[in-house]
């Protein structure tokens, strides 16, 4: 009976190392980009298969005042092509963001709590991401329950699922095995860079991708973004 008990526990620990072993083959390598623009505005974790572009020249800056640009309101850009796969911040003034949507925007705009509902203002930052996107694609649609603001009202997290145009589904299906593409999209919204600024960061990938070790780097870079506080003069 020991040697059984002793045979079993060995075959566990072997099973459980493999484990490990093919968990730490399949994580996805990671690296950390701090902005190195002036001002430096936010860093983030990126994977470091990904091509990363910090928008510098004028033109491709979204104005300061009106938060409108060449490249909408898009001031750096990670990803990885060959997947699909695109990480975005975008930067917009608070005021001129909400005054675009026939909103007041007089007050406290300091915390999202004080900006409006959560989903609402989720609703209105996916309304001004498809406006800015160029193309002919369905229309993202927020994930309700995804919705989330934290304690000090000031971050707020959610995602989104967007249908993909398939020209000839009958190929998906021989060559993927389904007939339909769908992108999902994890965001997180910031308030925290105290100069009026609101700060979002989008990552998306295909869904079939989004489901294994891409979709947890993924979610990874969306958690480690942090906007720099600029009222100290970085």
């Amino acid at each position: 009976q020991a040697t059984a008990a002793i045979t079993v526990t060995s075959w566990t620990e072997k099973a459980l190392a493999a484990d490990s072993v093919a968990d730490a083959e399949t994580e996805v390598p990671m690296k950390t980009f701090v902005d190195n623009a002036k001002p430096s505005l936010f860093s983030i974790d990126i994977p470091k298969r990904f091509f990363a572009i910090r928008r510098s020249s004028k033109g491709d800056l979204p104005d300061e005042k009106t938060g409108k640009g060449r490249r909408g309101g898009t001031i750096f850009t990670a990803g990885d092509m060959s997947k699909a796969e695109v990480i975005a911040v975008e930067r917009f003034p608070t005021r001129a963001l909400l005054e675009d949507e026939g909103i007041d925007a007089s007050g406290d705009l300091s915390t999202f709590s004080a900006i409006g509902e959560p989903v609402a203002v989720a609703n209105l930052l996916l309304r001004r991401r498809e406006k800015d996107k160029p193309g002919t694609q369905n229309i993202a649609v927020l994930v309700g329950d995804s919705v989330d603001l934290s304690p000090d009202g000031r971050t707020l997290t959610f995602s989104l699922k967007q249908q993909i145009n398939v020209e000839k589904p009958e190929l998906l299906m021989e060559t993927m095995g389904v007939s339909e593409l769908y992108r999902t999209t994890v965001a997180k919204a910031t308030l925290t860079s105290n100069d009026g600024q609101l700060l979002v960061v989008f990552a998306s990938a295909l869904d079939q991708d989004f489901s294994g070790p891409d979709g947890v780097a993924l979610n990874k870079s969306v958690n480690s973004f942090t906007a720099i506080d600029q009222s100290a003069g970085n």
